[in-house]
């Protein structure tokens, strides 16, 4: 079993996100889109050597996810919390909800795991959306995210 405390693709992690209707910051779970390869885990990350913050691009979950104008992917939940990815509730990553999360300072608690089928379904609406979006190709999720966060 991979460390708990680790900062991952497919982790879900605990930050207030701006609300995408009223802006004010609440506190939701969000699932790590970065690369494993582009994730600095903080206790390796060296400001000094880095003109940026150690960050990770992630996507932001809500329980009310069928309340919004724009796709969804919803996500395994137990009420007991037992599955993957702790989640007691009905929830749904909400494509178009994207933030940048710097760690470990953003980031207040650690769920679970996405499984990575249904991470699969995430980037493929996340890709299929942009593309239309932008009427551009893109050859990967960090390619989006450089253009949609400035990176």
């Amino acid at each position: 079993m991979a460390d708990s405390l680790t900062y991952r693709y497919g982790r879900i992690v605990y930050a207030y996100l701006a609300n995408s209707k009223t802006h004010k910051r609440e506190l939701h779970p969000a699932v790590i889109l970065s690369d494993n390869d582009e994730i600095i885990q903080p206790e390796k990350f060296d400001p000094r050597k880095s003109p940026k913050d150690n960050s990770v691009r992630a996507i932001g979950v809500s329980t009310k996810y069928k309340t919004y104008s724009t796709a969804y992917v919803r996500l395994p939940f137990s009420a007991d919390g037992r599955t993957s990815t702790r989640l007691k509730e009905d929830c749904g990553a909400i494509i178009g909800w994207y933030h940048r999360l710097v760690i470990p300072d953003d980031a207040i608690g650690f769920g679970g795991d996405v499984p990575a089928a249904t991470m699969q379904r995430i980037d493929d609406v996340i890709r299929k959306e942009i593309c239309a979006k932008f009427n551009k190709e893109y050859e990967t999720l960090s390619e989006i995210f450089d253009e949609l966060l400035d990176d």
